[in-house]
């Protein structure tokens, strides 16, 4: 089983690759990984995704798992300038295009989940670029399933870890950022990456029936 996982220096993308180390798995990422059959490539720099994935000699991928992205800084919309916004919707929006678009051109691709959030959903005060571009990946998702009826397309909210993502969060002032009063309180109980991605795992079967380009929140299995 060939599986493509972005983001795996670290977080969820790292424990995904271990996870499913028993398989053919390919990591893109911006460092030297030899774990895994690792694609050194900054999804910041859009124009570089396609030909570092000039790389892949695969032409059948039993998953891929989008997984890289990015929360951005935290503050009122208002305080957030257009370069800010630009360079998280370039990583947690444009560049899944980009490698969609290099993979379903070039090879089959049987599966896809895109790591999404609740945030996808709900605003929170303070996260205007990690809610707006959590919004927008998971209608693109939405999208390709619609084109490419021959792949299966799901946007999957993990639940909350205890990531680097979290770390910044924990650290924020909830005075200036009431919202994350929730997550500061969650912190100490939240599940490491390793038994979230074991999770998605063992979960595969039921993921895979779900309606394709539908968004499903891992919890509720």
């Amino acid at each position: 089983m060939n599986i493509l996982i972005t983001g795996t220096s670290s977080g969820l993308g790292r424990a995904l690759a271990d996870a499913f180390s028993d398989y053919n798995v390919y990591g893109i990422n911006r460092t030297n990984d030899d774990k895994v059959n690792n694609i050194q490539c900054n999804l910041a720099n859009l124009k570089g995704i396609q030909p570092a994935l000039r790389e892949l000699t695969v032409k059948k991928w039993d998953y891929v798992f989008l997984n890289a992205g990015i929360l951005g800084r935290l503050a009122s919309t208002p305080e957030l300038d257009l370069e800010e916004y630009s360079r998280v919707f370039n990583i947690n929006v444009l560049a899944n295009k980009e490698i969609l678009d290099f993979l379903l051109e070039r090879s089959v691709v049987k599966k896809v989940i895109g790591i999404s959030s609740g945030a996808a959903l709900k605003a929170y005060y303070g996260w205007s670029l990690y809610c707006c571009s959590k919004a927008a990946f998971k209608q693109l998702i939405a999208t390709y399933a619609e084109e490419y009826p021959k792949t299966h397309f799901l946007s999957l909210a993990p639940g909350i870890i205890k990531t680097k993502m979290q770390d910044y969060i924990f650290e924020q002032n909830e005075i200036e950022i009431p919202s994350v009063s929730k997550f500061k309180k969650l912190y100490p109980a939240m599940e490491s990456p390793s038994v979230v991605a074991e999770r998605i795992k063992k979960r595969l079967p039921l993921l895979d029936k779900k309606p394709s380009g539908s968004y499903f929140d891992l919890r509720e299995l």
